[in-house]
């Protein structure tokens, strides 16, 4: 299965480069295809080497362009990713991910684009009114989110799978684009890809809304904080999104990481480098 992230100067090259030693043993049918933005490089010597020897490939990108509150927004970076793939079907993952076991295809690449529910709470957002702005349908259902409130569908931008990268890639866009110039959605920094997302979805299903059949389990899209005391069941997942956090990633996927580790010592330099941006963690 084809497998799509960005690698973008040292803290996001490092990151992709962990995710993907760490699959080899984990998800060993994962084929990693890197995207690298024309502005950037991989900057550490390491993620490089590990990067350019073990990734399927690595293709260019266009430099983000957007801008929102005077800002480049680089979290176009993924989307133009999926853009410039090509026409088959792909899942893109951010570079903060590790595969703790194979995946289900089968499963998780449908008909329609599908992602997980966002881990936060219900953000306050004019969702009726960006919908049916460019003629989508509001939808009808509700999602449950990583924190337990059910919320209008929103979804975590790090983990998408589609039947077609390419085309969704530029439906995304698309709405991207218009959430950026509606100065009536608040938060659109740094959410504006996350808001999107569920247009884009809404854009291609043949009901013109989301529904039921976008929405992935949590298990494909775990997420670590040092304020949760329910980091241990990320074992029993498919996916940890792991922000970042080394210190929870050595406490509770430690066993993980030294099994992999087994076939490629190179992880624990990974780690080690990775470790300088473990900034949340508590004293």
């Amino acid at each position: 299965m084809d497998i799509v992230s960005v690698a973008d100067r040292t803290r996001i090259s490092l990151g992709l480069a962990l995710a993907i030693l760490v699959a080899r043993k984990t998800a060993p049918t994962c084929r990693f295809h890197v995207a690298l933005p024309q502005d950037s490089t991989f900057e550490s010597s390491l993620a490089a080497q590990i990067i350019t020897d073990n990734a399927a490939s690595v293709f260019s990108i266009p430099a983000p362009d957007t801008i929102i509150d005077g800002k480049i927004y680089r979290i176009e970076n993924k989307i133009n990713a999926l853009k410039h793939f090509g026409d088959g079907p792909a899942i893109l993952i951010d570079s903060d991910l590790l595969f703790i076991r194979d995946l289900p295809f089968e499963f998780i690449i449908r008909d329609v684009p599908t992602s997980v529910p966002e881990h936060g709470g219900k953000m306050e957002l004019p969702w009726e009114k960006l919908y049916e702005t460019v003629g989508l349908l509001p939808p009808k259902i509700k999602v449950l989110t990583g924190s337990g409130i059910p919320s209008m569908p929103w979804f975590n931008a790090g983990f998408v799978a589609c039947p077609n990268a390419e085309k969704f890639g530029h439906t995304w866009h698309m709405m991207a684009q218009y959430v950026r110039s509606a100065s009536w959605v608040p938060s659109r920094w740094p959410y504006t890809d996350q808001i999107a997302l569920p247009l884009a979805m809404a854009q291609l299903h043949r009901n013109r809304t989301v529904e039921h059949e976008h929405v992935l389990p949590a298990i494909f899209n775990q997420n670590m904080f040092y304020w949760s005391k329910g980091n241990s069941a990320i074992v029993s997942g498919y996916v940890c999104h792991h922000h970042n956090r080394v210190g929870l990633l050595k406490e509770h996927l430690g066993h993980v990481l030294t099994w992999a580790a087994s076939d490629n010592p190179a992880i624990h330099a990974v780690i080690d480098e990775l470790s300088a941006y473990d900034k949340d963690k508590e004293s």
